[in-house]
């Protein structure tokens, strides 16, 4: 019931857009440009949740799930296989920092990817637009961007758990809660691999909420007993700069002294994603040098 009337509201108030033929102001722009942008992913969310909701209802159908009772005993059976076909899947090999990228779609992925590597590489905008993941290699370390839907499907798959357990970090994007990806949470954890929390876009919160939203994190992750969790960085990556987190995050993840997940010494090509080469002189990212040696 909800999702059609929400479609209906965005439809009506694109149509009033449209009726308006007069010359806006340009603050009337600015506003009309943004409730848009917000209609635009408020349909893209709806068409994911649909879809969602599709492939579940085809996999209730065919376990012939007629109760609550019986989604839950058939969550917790195919949580208990996929963590046993986890464990024994092989890792994929790479050599030097990887750092894994992970978050719902519009939670600033590609954003963060941009302004570590302090240039315009990964594309930004409304929706989805990462579809596989995708490499950029900056100066000794590698940032890998994945695809933005939670879909439990993905982390049944073979090559992405080969992929996730040769990383050399893990940085889960959320914007408003831990929830937004607690069962890749839970993955990590149950494979005893360790990540870091990144609240992006902090700067959306007004300055009076983001004490009372830091605790509402750290309630969380207490809550849902997370094991793993190294570090919570509450960062804008659209303006690195405005929190001292960014820094923070970043002399973190060039610190050669800490001990790493994994210490690979051995190449291997990797057929799940694409690359893209990079370099930067930007004091704000992770590149301090212009020359890239990867």
């Amino acid at each position: 019931m909800f999702l059609p009337i929400v479609g209906a509201v965005a439809l009506a108030i694109d149509a009033a857009f449209r009726g308006n033929r007069r010359s806006p102001s340009p603050q009337q722009s600015t506003i009309t440009t943004s409730l848009r942008t917000q209609i635009n992913e408020m349909r893209e969310e709806i068409e994911n949740k649909r879809r969602d909701l599709e492939k579940y209802e085809k996999r209730a159908r065919r376990k012939n799930m007629k109760s609550f009772d019986d989604v839950a005993k058939y969550e917790k059976r195919r949580q208990k296989a996929l963590s046993k076909l986890a464990h024994k899947t092989k890792t994929i090999k790479r050599q030097g920092n990887n750092i894994g990228i992970f978050g719902l779609t519009s939670t600033g992925k590609s954003t963060i990817v941009n302004s570590l590597l302090g240039k315009n590489v990964a594309e930004t905008g409304v929706g989805e637009t990462t579809k596989e993941i995708t490499s950029y290699h900056g100066t000794g370390y590698t940032l890998w961007d994945t695809p933005g839907r939670n879909d439990e499907l993905t982390y049944s798959n073979e090559k992405y758990i080969s992929f996730i357990k040769g990383l050399t970090r893990r940085l889960i994007l959320i914007q408003y809660t831990i929830k937004e990806n607690l069962n890749l949470i839970r993955l990590f954890d149950d494979l005893e691999l360790g990540y870091d929390i990144i609240a992006n876009k902090f700067d959306e919160i007004d300055e009076d909420e983001q004490s009372k939203f830091q605790c509402q994190i750290q309630r969380e992750i207490e809550s849902f007993r997370l094991k793993l969790k190294k570090n919570v960085f509450f960062i804008s990556a659209k303006y690195p700069r405005m929190f001292p987190s960014w820094l923070e995050m970043v002399d973190y993840l060039t610190n050669e002294c800490v001990d790493y997940d994994n210490s690979f010494t051995t190449d291997t090509d990797s057929d799940t994603s694409s690359s893209s080469d990079s370099n930067s002189d930007s004091s704000s990212g992770l590149n301090s040098d212009t020359d890239d040696d990867s």
